[in-house]
């Protein structure tokens, strides 16, 4: 039996709705026990400069957020069908279909390489540097730091995609976000809260004031692409029943 939530409020019942759709992805749960984990091997190794690592992890995974979202996510279109299958899954379906939960998060297959090729490197760095601390250090900094803020934009992200209550910095990312996927596709990366910053220093910043005076750019679901590019039908086809796409859906998208 579900318990009743008809007492609780809008906004309870909005902050359980994004937590039941966040842990619904097998990926958040295991980065939320790497994050538990690394969390935990921190307080059994500790020091001072653990804390200032974890502060500069948040740091790093702001920027790495933004750079693969612009860098790697926004690639242009590969000709060859599995090489842009696998970008559609990772971004370009997200744009395609907006609404779509599914497409909400990072695939894990995507994330996990490059976390782990992070911590890899940060190890060795410090190692190299003549650490003796090095493993808790790279623990600190990518497990802690980066992970903590990628979950925060998981949820920034997947609340920017829903109709329901927000909460004050929700909103501004909303606002934010859709001028990037209805107004033009090559501006406004950043995505969780406070992000602007980096968007404004590397000229991608759109205010959402002016978002009203822009020009929608052509093709905006599709980044570009003519709605009918084979690659886009034949992306649709093969991943239509792991996203539940209709036969609707699928018509119309290619309008």
């Amino acid at each position: 039996m579900f318990a009743d939530t008809s007492a609780l409020s809008p906004r309870t019942r909005a902050i359980g709705l994004r937590f039941r759709l966040l842990y619904s992805h097998a990926s958040i749960w295991i980065m939320t026990c790497i994050l538990f984990g690394a969390v935990w091997y921190c307080a059994t190794h500790w020091s001072n400069a653990l804390i200032l690592l974890m502060l500069a992890g948040v740091a790093g995974q702001m920027t790495t957020e933004y750079n693969i979202h612009r860098y790697t996510f926004h690639l242009p279109p590969p000709k060859n069908q599995r090489l842009f299958n696998l970008l559609y899954l990772c971004h370009y379906g997200h744009h395609d279909f907006p609404t779509n939960p599914k497409l909400f998060f990072v695939p894990i297959w995507f994330m996990l390489p490059v976390l782990m090729a992070g911590f890899f490197i940060y190890w060795g760095v410090f190692a190299l540097l003549g650490f003796d601390s090095a493993l808790p250090m790279a623990v600190a900094f990518v497990f802690v730091g980066h992970v903590a803020t990628f979950l925060g934009y998981e949820w920034y992200h997947m609340t920017a995609h829903l109709n329901i209550r927000k909460f004050m910095p929700e909103v501004a990312v909303t606002r934010r976000h859709n001028i990037h996927h209805f107004k033009d596709f090559t501006r406004n990366y950043h995505v969780s809260w406070g992000g602007q910053i980096i968007d404004r220093a590397m000229g991608t910043e759109i205010d959402p004031d002016t978002r009203d005076r822009l020009s929608r750019s052509e093709f905006i679901r599709t980044l570009g692409m003519a709605p009918d590019d084979p690659r886009l039908i034949t992306a649709r086809e093969t991943y239509a029943k792991k996203l539940g796409l209709s036969t609707r859906q699928l018509d119309s998208a290619k309008r």
